[in-house]
């Protein structure tokens, strides 16, 4: 009736085993509620948010209406989102794809006051600034408080729409269609008017606006455990690390400087961890077992600049034993830009046995960064591609010396390849801005960032209709 074209969930249908809200549209083919017709047409599952499109008929009309459904599914059960930055690329993406012709947005949760409140304040707000550079969230929230009651239920919400704002507008909008990103890095690499730095230069100090509080490394601080941090800087939040089955009697034995990090479709898709250092090779093939981890991407070389980068993790000629785990290496297959090693690893307590498949990228140099994109790219593809054969469920753990540097470099590139092909959209600094609130210093310089974004303009490259615009 209302001619509405887009509906945003900003909840689970569960939450914490309660039913927050009843499932109301099909999951395949279609259903009828009351004199509506619902076709369920597409979805397509994010690791933020579902977008699901349907078809409406209703009966005596001959008119048919399409309607997309935005599911945001990383709001925690508790509180609010840890970081702002996956609901604001979410909320763009929402306000990108409702036509200007429609009737008025939906917006539920369970209630429809409290995370319903906050979209609406911030998508409001942040209109606001666009026409009138001011903002005043308590009186839209006593003006949207008169429509309905107890909109935005609660302190945290409350301060999560001011944050949410100050971010929007502290990073600007940083996405581009992938057919400008050439346009849009000659830009980037000239000197800014009025500045002394290059554009690329003042992005890549942005990043490093948002410090990283010590409360938020709890475990890797411990003094049983800071002999296992290769650098004394370099650690795993607490909230996004990667924890180990407590082995009984042994302390700190649930901790390994490892991070989990969402991929583009699917959450904790990545671990990104060191390298192993000697003392805790085990760790980390008890890691890939508990974890269910079948890939691993090593992104260096053992020693480099004549220093140990990564300690040998793994048995070279015949089998080896990591406490539990016997290594048996089967297969080593060198290709011009990587070594693929396989492994039969076998859990001695109970005789299970699975491959693990190790991808040491070898083209990547000791100083700097690779001149050309392209073996790079190959390379991601060729892991994912791996993945995709052997369906194994669990994530692909990358590392390279501390973890960050290359490390960050491969998830970005993964993450920002995989989004320029489904939405032709490329935002560079949010995906990194993403990655460092759940690793520290992911994608560590500005040389590793300059060639992420060169990477991604020679990925573009490789597609004709685009390389043309």
């Amino acid at each position: 009736e209302q001619r509405s074209a887009t509906v945003v969930m900003m909840t689970k249908l569960e939450e914490r085993t309660r039913v927050k809200c009843d499932q109301y549209w099909p999951s395949r083919g279609t259903e009828t509620y009351g004199s509506v017709q619902v076709t369920l047409l597409d979805t397509i599952e994010l690791a933020t948010y579902t977008v699901r499109t349907f078809a409406l008929f209703r009966h005596g009309s001959s008119e048919k209406r399409e309607v997309r459904q935005f599911q945001f599914t990383a709001w925690p059960d508790h509180g609010v989102p840890e970081h702002p930055t996956p609901f604001l690329a979410f909320l763009r993406r929402v306000k990108a794809c409702n036509p200007p012709d429609a009737g008025p947005m939906i917006v539920h949760c369970s209630a429809g006051v409290g995370r319903t409140g906050c979209f609406i304040v911030i998508d409001a707000m942040l209109e606001r600034i666009k026409h009138e550079k001011t903002v005043d969230v308590y009186g839209h929230v006593t003006l949207l408080r008169a429509q309905r009651n107890y909109m935005v239920q609660t302190e945290d919400q409350y301060i999560f729409i001011h944050d949410a704002i100050f971010e929007a507008v502290s990073s600007g909008n940083t996405e581009v269609p992938a057919r400008n990103l050439y346009a849009h890095i000659q830009k980037l690499t000239q000197i800014e008017p009025g500045e002394t730095v290059t554009g690329m230069e003042l992005e890549f100090k942005r990043l490093a606006n948002t410090k990283a509080h010590t409360s938020r490394f709890v475990s890797a601080n411990l003094p049983c455990n800071k002999f296992k941090n290769r650098l004394v800087n370099i650690m795993p939040y607490e909230s996004t690390r990667v924890c180990l089955q407590p082995i009984r009697g042994c302390d700190g034995s649930d901790y390994i400087n490892a991070s989990f990090i969402d991929g583009y479709r699917q959450r904790n898709a990545y671990i990104a961890t060191q390298g192993p250092l000697a003392e805790t090779t085990e760790d980390f093939w008890r890691m890939l077992w508990e974890h269910n981890s079948t890939i691993i991407v090593m992104l260096t070389k053992l020693r480099e600049m004549g220093r140990e980068k990564c300690h040998q993790y793994w048995p070279s000629e015949r089998s080896a034993r990591y406490q539990y785990f016997v290594v048996d290496p089967m297969a080593e297959y060198n290709m011009p830009q990587y070594i693929l090693r396989e492994f039969k690893v076998t859990d001695a307590r109970d005789g299970q046995s699975r491959t693990i498949r190790q991808f040491q990228f070898t083209d990547w140099p000791e100083q700097g960064v690779p001149k050309s994109g392209e073996g790079f790219i190959d390379f991601i593809g060729q892991v994912h591609k791996t993945k995709e054969q052997f369906g194994q469920e669990g994530p692909i753990t990358a590392h390279c010396s501390a973890g960050v540097g290359r490390t960050g470099v491969f998830i970005t590139l993964a993450i920002v390849l995989d989004r320029m092909r489904y939405e032709g959209v490329v935002d560079m600094f949010q995906t990194v801005k993403m990655l460092r609130t759940q690793r520290p210093a992911m994608v560590q310089t500005e040389d590793q960032y300059q060639f992420c974004y060169r990477a991604a303009l020679e990925y573009l490259g490789s597609f004709d209709h685009y390389a043309n615009c």
